[in-house]
């Protein structure tokens, strides 16, 4: 994209907007508008006269920053709906053709359309003398012919039927608010496709018939109310079919990951063993080393008590030599006397 349409593509967006948020009531700033206008203005004299001010465009810089700050500040304004699919919806309204009354976004009327053919094939089918009860219930394997295509084909346009009517709800919400992307268009083309497959599957290659067999009502129109239900939810099915193959998984396990499993819980018993093995060598130094440490300990209490014992027998000779000695002067003196 040049910078010449990407300027005019972001002054579509905020005309757009104007005219979107002041037909809901909202409040805009009159600045807004009166940038906007002119800077229109300004690019059809700058088309028509084929002139230009700078670069090629005639947009000055301060002209641009006022422009962007007006759709940044519009954007805003409208959330939730988004100025692309603003654009995209009024730029529709004026397209001209016989499924126009169907809405103005193209994907809409598409599949309105699609809607509209699976049911009238429906319709049609039907009429059919070998499409009935007895023949659309014998399934792939027990008809044949023109009579197996016509019933695979009702079975099909039941499960495009619900497809379409699913993709039509979802996007009804997103046209509401209008922040309908179309980016996203292929995955709805996607859905209906998805919805053919999931219809299929669940209509002629899962035993339905098990299922409604106490019902016999259902049991009647199983495999069309089948088919339209896995059409209308097919992620529905692929998480039904996603937790088949998990359960399989389970149940059966596959050689190699037993194998797998007996070497690891082989390796853990190893390191179990192993790691008891070290924690009572550990053990036994710890004790031993205690031991060593109580011997230690008597032995200091012991000499410290020898050493007490030691000393008292010393103080008592000493203070026995001193008695004696205080005895023998005290009989001189009384000798003298």
């Amino acid at each position: 994209m040049s910078q010449k349409d990407f300027i005019s593509h972001l002054l579509t967006e905020c005309d757009v907007m104007i005219r979107y948020a002041s037909g809901q009531g909202k409040t805009i700033p009159s600045y807004m508008p009166n940038t906007v206008y002119q800077l229109q203005r300004k690019q059809e004299v700058i088309e028509s006269e084929g002139s230009s001010i700078e670069g090629g465009i005639g947009f000055y810089e301060h002209e641009l920053s006022e422009l962007t700050k007006c759709h940044k500040e519009l954007s805003v304004l409208v959330c939730p709906a988004k100025p692309l699919t603003l654009a995209i919806m009024d730029k529709e309204s004026t397209s001209v053709g016989w499924i126009r009354f169907l809405g103005p976004v193209k994907l809409v009327r598409h599949m309105s359309v699609l809607a509209v053919f699976f049911l009238l094939s429906i319709i049609g089918l039907s009429i059919s003398p070998e499409v009935n009860q007895k023949t659309i219930n014998e399934g792939l394997f027990n008809s044949e012919g023109k009579t197996l295509l016509l019933n695979q084909l009702f079975l099909l346009c039941c499960a495009g039927l619900g497809a379409t009517f699913a993709c039509l709800h979802k996007s009804r919400n997103y046209i509401r608010q209008c922040n309908y992307d179309p980016k996203f268009d292929s995955t709805y083309w996607s859905m209906v496709i998805m919805g053919f497959m999931a219809g299929l599957i669940i209509a002629e290659l899962i035993p339905t018939a098990d299922l409604a067999h106490g019902n016999p009502t259902i049991s009647d129109f199983h495999k069309p109310l089948a088919a339209l239900l896995g059409g209308f939810a097919a992620d529905v099915i692929y998480s039904v079919l996603n937790r088949l193959v998990d359960v399989f998984n389970q149940l059966l396990g596959s050689t190699d990951q037993k194998t797998k499993d007996k070497v690891k819980n082989t390796i853990t018993q190893a390191d179990l063993a192993e790691q008891l093995h070290q924690h009572n060598k550990d053990l036994k130094e710890s004790i031993v080393t205690t031991q060593d440490t109580n011997r230690q300990l008597l032995s200091l209490i012991a000499d410290e008590l020898t050493i007490s014992v030691e000393r008292k027998q010393l103080l008592l000779q000493q203070l026995g030599s001193t008695n004696n000695t205080i005895h023998s002067d005290t009989s001189k003196e009384k000798t003298t006397v």
